[in-house]
């Protein structure tokens, strides 16, 4: 499916994913997330705040590994990423943890967006939610990060999807997901495409 698709040209990079607007096909994750962002209301409009939002965001692009991790990897492929990802996460955490509290300082608000969060702690959230699918105390309980995740968990929104959203099963083995019917849906089935309208 996805080679005669990438052949019809329906990936602008020879590559998913792909959101497509209007009839128009947007590549690359970065842009995706910026477009959804500014669509929610939660893309900082002031320009130096929108740069260190940008700049958290990026960051945590450099965990993206987590997602192959947790939804295609098996077996000893699987255990030989997560021994480098987790050996690395530290240091992420430390930056990460010294950027929120640069940002919560400078405004006096929870988030990285302020007293509201932005596309970086939504990018933030979800590869460290992921990571603890894998590590449950990757993110320790007593730290700052481990609060913030807390808070954003508490975001009604943010707190429906995560009631709502299929179950990530199998990982490291036959990741798929469950969804509420009780249907299991593996990378290895053919449908490859998420459509959120008909």
């Amino acid at each position: 499916v996805f080679a005669s698709r990438r052949a019809n040209g329906e990936y602008p990079f020879d590559k998913v994913p792909v959101l497509y607007v209007d009839g128009r096909a947007v590549a690359q994750s970065g842009s995706m997330a910026r477009f959804a962002a500014k669509l929610a209301g939660c893309y900082p409009s002031d320009p130096t705040i929108c740069a260190l939002n940008d700049a958290v965001f990026e960051m945590a692009q450099e965990l993206c590994t987590i997602n192959p991790m947790i939804n295609c990897y098996v077996g000893q492929e699987f255990q030989q990423v997560k021994r480098w990802y987790f050996s690395t996460l530290p240091r992420h955490l430390a930056n990460i943890a010294a950027q929120l509290e640069a940002a919560q300082r400078g405004s006096g608000g929870s988030f990285f967006g302020g007293a509201m969060p932005s596309h970086a702690d939504f990018n933030v959230y979800h590869h460290l939610a992921n990571a603890r699918l894998v590590e449950p105390q990757c993110v320790p309980e007593q730290s700052a990060l481990f609060a913030w995740m807390e808070s954003m968990e508490a975001l009604p929104k943010l707190r429906e999807y995560l009631d709502e959203r299929p179950e990530l099963v199998g990982i490291g083995t036959d990741p798929g997901l469950v969804d509420k019917a009780g249907r299991f849906l593996a990378q290895r089935h053919p449908e490859g495409r998420a459509l959120l309208v008909d």
